[in-house]
This record gives C-alpha cells, structure tokens and sequence, in this order.
C-alpha cells in the first residue's frame, strides 16, 4: 500500500496522517469484523491497528500507541475470497491494490487466522481512535 494511492480513496489521508504520514502496514493489526450486505453489494472490513514505537516495556514487548479501529468499505463489491476466520485474526499486513477508475483490492496476508482478498468497484476508509472493546491491548496504557 502507498501514500499516493492512499490519498485517491476518501479517507485515506486521515488514515495516513494517523500513521504519522506514512501508509500504514498493518502488521500485527488484527482484523475485528467482516460484513457483507447485498444491498451495493457492501463490505465492511474493521481492523483494530496500531503504531510500533522503538520503545520496549519492562517485559520485553514494544510500546504500541495510537491505536484505532480502521473501516474500510468496499461498495459494489465484486469479489472475495476469505479463509480461516478465528477469534483474532492477527495480520501480517493488509494491502490495497487498484485505482478510483478500475476498483480496489483489499488483501489480507495472514500471521494468525483470516487471510484472503476483497474486491470491489469503490472503497473508502474511516478510523475510529480507540482500543477496541475486548482488545488484548486494554490494559496496555494509551498514549496519543
């Protein structure tokens, strides 16, 4: 994923602008949820993402921090292939491919569950700062 296609899709100059302005890689981000509606067709992708500081916590662990829950809608969705949903889905990153005239492909490389693609004619993002409900980082302090 790049900066420049990022900024193409409504949404993803906040989306880089959060991640400090870089295209964010996704890794370790855990994907929360995936809905399909037929009524566009619509997908609806929430992935709970984060920054890795350069910061180690006593236990040996990196500092996370500016954590949020990131939206991505796929509309007149064309296409998906999904495997293995469990109960955290960790990535090992999220791509998107494509351009505003052809569509967009959102791709999900997996380290631990989900894996597969999206694919459909327009995609926009939202982000919703915050851990998420549930979360194994909740307890981690916030820091942004």
């Amino acid at each position: 994923m790049n900066t420049e296609l990022l900024n193409a899709v409504p949404g993803g100059a906040e989306l880089v602008e959060w991640f400090d302005g870089h295209a964010p890689r996704f890794h370790d981000a855990e994907v929360i949820s995936i809905a399909f509606d037929r009524a566009g067709p619509t997908c609806l992708l929430r992935v709970h993402g984060f920054k890795v500081t350069s910061a180690i916590k006593p236990d040996g662990h990196y500092v996370f921090e500016g954590h949020a829950v990131v939206t991505f809608r796929i509309d007149e969705t064309t296409g998906m292939q999904l495997d293995d949903f469990n109960h955290q889905n960790a990535l090992m990153g999220l791509s998107i491919v494509g351009r505003p005239d052809e569509g967009f492909r959102v791709e999900l490389d997996p380290a631990y569950g989900l894996s597969g693609f999206v694919e459909g004619r327009s995609l926009s993002i939202s982000i919703e700062p915050g851990i998420p409900p549930g979360s194994q980082y909740e307890v981690q302090d916030e820091v942004r």
